[in-house]
């Protein structure tokens, strides 16, 4: 006797076994408004007199302080001075992305090169809005972070960037400091440091049936395939 799983049967079956439920809110801290340092850049330019583009700032976050694969939502940075100044006023581009670098290989490599091949666009805006309140947070396009595959990237570009302007400053991690493992890349300056800006991660993760759903959907698979090749 032969039973065979119908084409659609099975798709449908692979389908509801491999979504995940994002049902559970989550944040995950890289420090906060405490952080031992603060910095303007890059959602400030530097004074033309430096004579340096700064258009573009890159962030890799260790993936130790994930507990799993997150859904990111939200990106939270922390106002520290220079409060009630305005962002830059350009056109401000956050993509978000795995890496295979560690956290000091960043530097010194072309921008590109530091991208994983799940490098998505978050959140694009224009700038010039002034800065006020405890919080600067984006919300975007949920961007899936699975921390198994790499390290997490934060991609900044900036188009249009007057010379000169001077925005707000944001809770950073001073160099050489001892707090959470991030550094950053940079088309200014000293280009790269063991530093950077304070950074939550708002978003979900799976429900914690999920992963009994997808043994069900793919123990019903295996049944199905072996009832057809009897």
């Amino acid at each position: 006797m032969k039973i065979a799983l119908q084409g659609y049967a099975l798709a449908t079956t692979l389908a509801l076994a491999a979504a995940p439920a994002w049902g559970l809110k989550t944040e995950v801290l890289f420090g906060g408004p405490q952080a031992s340092a603060q910095n303007a850049f890059p959602f400030s330019t530097l004074p033309g007199s430096y004579g340096y583009e700064s258009s573009r700032y890159q962030q890799v976050y260790s993936s130790s302080l994930f507990d799993g694969p997150m859904r990111i939502e939200e990106l939270v940075f922390y106002p520290t001075g220079n409060l009630g100044a305005t962002l830059v006023p350009a056109r401000v581009e956050i993509r978000l992305s795995t890496t295979g670098q560690a956290i000091n290989e960043i530097d010194g490599r072309p921008f590109d090169d530091n991208l994983g091949p799940d490098a998505a666009l978050f959140v694009s805006f224009d700038g010039g809005s002034a800065v006020t309140g405890a919080e600067l947070a984006f919300g975007g396009r949920p961007y899936r972070y699975d921390p198994s595959l790499g390290n997490l990237l934060l991609d900044i570009r900036l188009f249009g960037a007057p010379d000169g302007h001077t925005g707000p400053f944001f809770a950073a991690f001073a160099p050489n400091g001892t707090g959470p493992l991030v550094s950053r890349w940079h088309d200014f300056g000293t280009a790269f440091d063991d530093r950077g800006l304070a950074t939550g991660f708002r978003g979900a993760v799976p429900e914690p049936g999920t992963l009994l759903t997808l043994g069900l959907g793919l123990a019903l698979v295996g049944v199905a395939v072996r009832r057809r090749a009897t």
